[in-house]
């Protein structure tokens, strides 16, 4: 079980955390990491075992997934689903994440656990046990102010397609290879996911944040990370979607003050259950 703050309760939440078991296994016993680094971690190994959950039997997992992990069905459209991997790349039904759309509103991406993390000397972050520097996460030199570090864990329950915050212009796009950890709280404090995982990083124009990084972050059986191609962002508007799996989306930008009741959270370790289009700060 994960505690998680619900805006919607205005209290905290256990939720349960997919593969448990097996995660505690890889990640957990410290003879077992350079296997789990070396081998599992390896994006052959993510396509191979997903194998199974994109062939048609694997649909029925999908009454008893929904029932574990309380998935609301209401928010998705009535259709039958190929296999489980088609189940997992559902969209929502028209109407069920409305945006919002007040003025200089920040929005959250995706359905997701928000921590908020503070950017130090404009360079350096703390997140989970480890310090980032910019750089790092993008994979360049970069001379992008950012003041804020937006970190969105998408659960294996998620809705995994995702949101441009805001309008703009995309202004480049490209990939990072790299290794799929986990993403999960087994993570936290054994792996530099943000900095060795597999990401997109792209950088936008904003129309009310200026200079807008977002970075998608693959992770353990999520072997891919599509984006479609736009070439300018309207807000609210799909961006992508993470193909099978949890995932990150990680967002750098100035200029930002965020909800209170997030900011609270985030500075004891907790992170905040978010809605794709809700809104979750305001421009300064």
């Amino acid at each position: 079980m994960t505690q998680v703050y619900d805006r919607s309760l205005g209290r905290l939440i256990n939720e349960p955390q997919f593969a448990e078991t097996g995660l505690r296994r890889l990640y957990g016993p410290s003879w077992m990491r350079p296997i789990t680094n070396r081998l599992i971690t390896q994006p052959w190994v993510s396509r191979w075992a997903t194998w199974p959950q994109r062939q048609p039997r694997s649909a029925r997992r999908i009454q008893e997934f929904v029932d574990r992990y309380r998935v609301d069905l209401e928010d998705y459209p009535a259709r039958p689903y190929r296999s489980f991997a088609d189940f997992f790349t559902r969209d929502f039904r028209a109407g069920a994440r409305p945006v919002d759309h007040t003025p200089g509103r920040l929005i959250a991406p995706a359905d997701s656990r928000l921590t908020v993390y503070p950017v130090a000397d404009r360079q350096t972050i703390s997140v989970k046990g480890f310090h980032y520097t910019i750089p790092e996460l993008v994979g360049r030199e970069v001379s992008d102010v950012a003041s804020h570090c937006l970190v969105f864990r998408l659960t294996v329950a998620d809705c995994h397609r995702y949101c441009f915050i805001d309008d703009g212009v995309v202004v480049g796009s490209y990939e990072l290879p790299g290794k799929l950890n986990t993403v999960s709280a087994w993570s936290d404090g054994r792996v530099r996911v943000l900095a060795e995982n597999h990401r997109v990083v792209t950088q936008l124009d904003s129309s009310h944040f200026g200079r807008v990084t977002v970075i998608e972050v693959g992770a353990l059986f999520v072997g891919r990370i599509i984006n479609h191609r736009l070439s300018r962002a309207v807000r609210g508007q799909e961006k992508g979607y993470f193909a099978y799996g949890g995932s990150t989306i990680v967002i750098l930008l100035d200029g930002v003050e965020l909800d209170a009741d997030i900011v609270a959270q985030s500075r004891v370790g907790v992170a905040t259950k978010v809605q794709r289009g809700s809104g979750i700060g305001q421009r300064r």
